[in-house]
């Protein structure tokens, strides 16, 4: 994915446009329009044949995947609720309309816990594909996955194949999408800066100093004492054995290319080939502590600078809403800006925020990746240390 190297040159062009020649933004709106529609036409069914490909396909689900799961969930869980609360805390003295972007009714956006509840489970699949229901296409992915476990060898191997196949297939036309991302970018940055306030940009340190808050107390008190507690062991020493694929994900902002990197570090620090074989590809598909955090104290600001007052209700769904984005979007190219997009339609929120997103990623996207992978790191040594103990105590 070279080419998505080219993507910060059209953030930046998209910038200077803005101010430099405002006047002609709207002239190029309709550029930004379509990269975004392109991707969100992509990027539901990729996610949802990924995840049912991974999971369907793993011949050590029931013993490894069951404890990864349950510690993804754990972890996710932890971090969205962290970054919401710390958004929810800091983005009090953040005044409405600050950025003179579009506000949204004072009485709220357009989402409740009964709006959750009603929408998890959904009653027709090509409408949740349809419309943009992040929550009903990682709730059918799932179940759908664990039960093609159950049904005949070859019926599952012929709908794994499809799935994988077709997975290749939506990544292709995905990777063509991409290549049109700098001026995409470049466009929709530029229509969507063009009447900004720049100087209430510095009125935004709350949300830098939220996520940095977050970030710092899920990977240097979260993820260490998870570790501590179910293995015995240092965090600490943990740290400096995997201290070469860390540094790959905050150099690279990329977990794809991190992985070989972390499978050799979890190797060669006693975490078995069949540990790492298994949850460092799933961790991948589902877990991205990092982006959970990040997403929920993003979307906190957003709703703040709207207008739109959160209840306790709307906050637990911006919780559950950054989990399954996360777990649906990670090692998906370009995914984050399109998930954003539907978020922002499934909170009641302008797309026009879509910039600020694109904005403030380049710079979060190096850190966040870091956390998304040592998540991945801590919970692989968990399931290693927990089938330890379990063979241990095994009689005979």
């Amino acid at each position: 994915m070279r080419r998505l190297y080219s993507i910060p040159a059209g953030l930046l062009l998209g910038i200077l446009l803005a101010l430099l020649v405002p006047a002609g933004a709207p002239y190029v709106a309709w550029l930004g329009q379509i990269f975004v529609s392109l991707l969100k036409l992509l990027i539901l069914p990729l996610i949802l044949v990924s995840i049912y490909a991974t999971i369907s396909d793993s011949a050590d689900l029931k013993q490894i995947g069951g404890r990864a799961l349950l510690y993804y969930l754990f972890t996710s869980t932890m971090a969205a609720g962290l970054g919401t609360l710390l958004g929810l805390t800091l983005s009090q003295g953040i005044p409405a309309g600050l950025l003179d972007l579009e506000q949204v009714p004072t009485s709220g956006a357009g989402f409740s816990l009964d709006y959750l509840i009603g929408n998890l489970i959904p009653t027709n699949l090509f409408a949740a594909l349809a419309e943009g229901n992040v929550l009903q296409i990682v709730f059918v992915a799932l179940v759908a996955a664990l039960a093609s476990r159950h049904i005949a060898e070859s019926h599952r191997k012929t709908l794994i194949g499809g799935a994988q196949a077709l997975d290749a297939l939506l990544m292709q036309l995905l990777q063509g999408v991409l290549r049109g991302a700098p001026i995409g970018i470049a466009a929709l940055v530029y229509a969507s800066l063009a009447g900004m306030d720049w100087d209430g940009i510095f009125e935004l340190r709350a949300f830098v100093w939220a996520v940095a808050l977050a970030a710092g107390l899920h990977a240097l008190v979260v993820l260490p004492g998870l570790y501590r507690v179910r293995t015995g062991r240092s965090p600490w020493a943990f740290s400096l054995a995997c201290r070469a694929p860390l540094t790959t994900a905050l150099s690279t902002a990329s977990s794809s290319a991190t992985y070989p990197v972390s499978k050799q570090a979890l190797e060669s620090a006693g975490v078995s080939e069949r540990v790492t074989s298994f949850t460092l590809p799933l961790g991948a598909t589902l877990n991205m502590d990092g982006s959970a955090l990040y997403q929920a104290i993003l979307l906190i600001f957003m709703s703040q600078l709207a207008g739109a007052d959160l209840s306790v209700a709307q906050a637990l769904f911006i919780v559950l809403l950054t989990m399954a984005s996360s777990a649906g979007t990670a090692g998906i190219p370009g995914g984050g800006i399109a998930m954003m997009a539907f978020m922002l339609d499934l909170l009641g929120l302008p797309q026009t925020y879509l910039a600020l997103y694109l904005v403030v990623d380049r710079f979060f996207d190096y850190p966040i990746t870091a956390i998304n992978v040592w998540g991945d790191l801590i919970v692989a040594a968990v399931v290693d240390g927990d089938l330890a103990k379990d063979a241990a105590s095994a009689p005979g």
